[in-house]
């Protein structure tokens, strides 16, 4: 079920118009004409065409999507906040983990060669290659630990050390192939391993959306896949998104510092919201393929600028897995990735040369440090 709010938008103007969610999923937006003659527009604005907005949210994926989509017209809008709805219940029900879709039937038939959909095909071949150019800090066939510690969805006990043994055995992206036979996608993983998306998906979805959004004529958006933010366009012509980097250490809303975006994906990854402690111990969900446990970092966020969205998620978790020094030497010898790291202390962050004009402190103590990415 989504929830909407409308809005009309004449130049800087802007006068909410009240809809109701029965109203609104009733459509087409019938409203008396003099409510929207009620927000006149200055004579320099007269020859700028009118637009709505009309913002959404919908829970799906195990988190909130939620949407700020614009257009000429009511109807345009709504058939926006209709193809985003659609669109990601169809990603849910193709890609989640949590009950019975296409790419868990690659889980379940493990060692076999198991039919996907062309989209699983292309998310996974992106994942492949991830893995191998980060040497499995993100790794999708991490899977077996993800259902042993099940941190994020209900678990709040540490593993013995022969059952994380076990789990670790299976954890080998090398083992996965991925093919196309006769017009068919083929997957197969091997026998005993559980791949698990959950590091690149909604990355993947989110830029899916964006595309899908564009086609139908879309021009300019905004989506939120549970923190993974896609800027569509700009927000108005010469005036891009901008996108706040949540303050790991204080409640949501709260920015250490602000991304300027347009066409492209802002997706932070760190071990703040979903964990479990322990015996005074806090243990995160992003965990390593090496030992098996939470991974020990002294990062306490990574936010990646992606016009892939699917390639910004999953670097977001291998630059928060390798650390603050083999995260600058990645950053160094890969001008093409644009991040910005936030170190433990909360008081030092590393930023991508290419990010200087676009990123604007928020927090009076934070220290940027610049790292020049040649031929960035």
């Amino acid at each position: 079920m989504l929830r909407h709010s409308l809005f009309f938008v004449h130049g800087t103007k802007l006068r909410k118009l009240a809809v109701s969610l029965a109203a609104a999923t009733a459509i087409g937006f019938s409203f008396p004409s003099e409510s929207i003659l009620a927000a006149p527009a200055a004579a320099s604005q007269e020859a700028q065409a009118p637009e709505y907005e009309l913002d959404t949210t919908t829970l799906h994926m195990g988190t909130v999507v939620s949407a700020k989509l614009l257009g000429k017209t009511p109807e345009a809008v709504k058939h926006y906040a209709e193809l985003v709805e659609s669109e990601v219940k169809r990603y849910d029900d193709m890609m989640s983990v949590h009950k019975e879709t296409p790419l868990n039937e690659v889980n379940r038939r493990a060692g076999e060669a198991v039919p996907v959909m062309p989209e699983i095909a292309e998310m996974s071949r992106m994942a492949l290659k991830i893995a191998d150019e980060t040497g499995s800090a993100f790794e999708p066939m991490i899977g077996p630990l993800v259902n042993l510690w099940k941190i994020g969805f209900g678990g709040n006990e540490v593993p013995s050390d022969e059952a994380i043994k076990k789990a670790i055995e299976l954890v080998d992206h090398r083992k996965v192939r991925v093919w196309e036979e006769n017009g068919q996608w083929f997957m197969q993983i091997g026998k005993g391993q559980n791949v698990d998306m959950g590091a690149i998906a909604k990355g993947y979805i989110g830029q899916k959306l964006a595309e899908k959004l564009v086609e139908a004529g879309a021009t300019h958006g905004l989506l939120d896949l549970g923190g993974n933010v896609v800027a569509i366009g700009e927000k108005f012509p010469g005036q891009p998104w901008r996108i706040g980097l949540q303050s790991p250490d204080k409640e949501r809303g709260s920015y250490f510092a602000v991304i300027s975006a347009a066409n492209e994906s802002v997706i932070t990854s760190g071990a703040y919201e979903r964990n479990f402690e322990k015996n005074g111990r806090r243990y995160g969900h992003i965990l390593s393929p090496v030992t098996g446990r939470p991974v020990t970092t002294d990062i306490a966020s990574v936010t990646i600028v992606d016009s892939h969205g699917a390639r910004a998620d999953a670097l977001c978790t291998a630059l928060f897995a390798m650390g603050w020094d083999k995260a600058e030497a990645f950053l160094r010898a890969h001008p093409e990735v644009h991040a910005v790291l936030l170190k433990e202390n909360l008081e030092d962050a590393l930023v991508s040369e290419a990010l200087r004009n676009k990123i604007q402190p928020y927090d009076s103590n934070l220290r940027m440090h610049f790292v020049e990415q040649k031929g960035s």
